[in-house]
């Protein structure tokens, strides 16, 4: 029976210990990014390479671990309304990276906006790359620089490797990711 308080105590305390570090987190990014819309969270180990060329449209939620960055000053974020970006995605921005509303990015996935030819060591080329709205980006998807637009709606499976166009209301996956279906109303596969 004494262990009951202890157990409450300490997930009471962790609650109020993660809704702090949230709320502080969010604090400070809306001071440093560019623009940051309203009711839009960050959780803390969010990060970005260059605040300054970040913009975010409003409810918005960034989870622990997201990170943004370039290889080449001049790259970009510009993100829409109710964008969900989970747990440990890596945004490269290098090349200008544009997401429209509500879209979903799930855990670990990874979207590339240059690649360096057949040279590791080789600069950099920027490769632009828009996400449309309401697209879903599943878990540990690999999103390459060769592909510069995913279309509205579309759905990239878990562990997908994208290296081309993907169009609107597709559902893609494999690897490389080839179409596998359509969406149909309210995100229901299509016969």
């Amino acid at each position: 029976m004494l262990l009951r308080p202890v157990y409450w105590g300490v997930r009471i305390g962790g609650v109020v210990w993660r809704r702090t570090g949230l709320l502080v987190s969010s604090l400070l990014h809306r001071a440093v990014l560019a623009r940051v819309g309203a009711g839009c969270r960050f959780q803390p180990g969010v990060r970005f390479a260059d605040p300054s060329v970040v913009q975010i449209g409003s409810g918005c939620y960034f989870w622990r671990g997201c990170a943004v960055s370039s290889e080449l000053p001049g790259g970009g974020l510009l993100i829409g309304d109710g964008v969900q970006i989970n747990r440990d995605v890596h945004l490269d921005i290098t090349g200008g990276l544009k997401i429209g509303n509500r879209v979903l990015i799930s855990e670990e996935a990874v979207i590339y906006t240059h690649d360096h030819g057949l040279d590791p060591r080789g600069r950099p080329v920027a490769r632009p790359k828009v996400i449309a709205a309401d697209v879903w980006i599943g878990m540990r998807a690999v999103v390459l620089p060769q592909c510069g637009r995913i279309g509205q709606g579309a759905v990239i499976a878990a562990g997908a490797i994208v290296t081309r166009d993907v169009p609107a209301g597709a559902i893609v996956g494999g690897n490389p990711a080839r179409v596998l279906g359509r969406t149909g109303r309210h995100g229901q596969v299509a016969a």
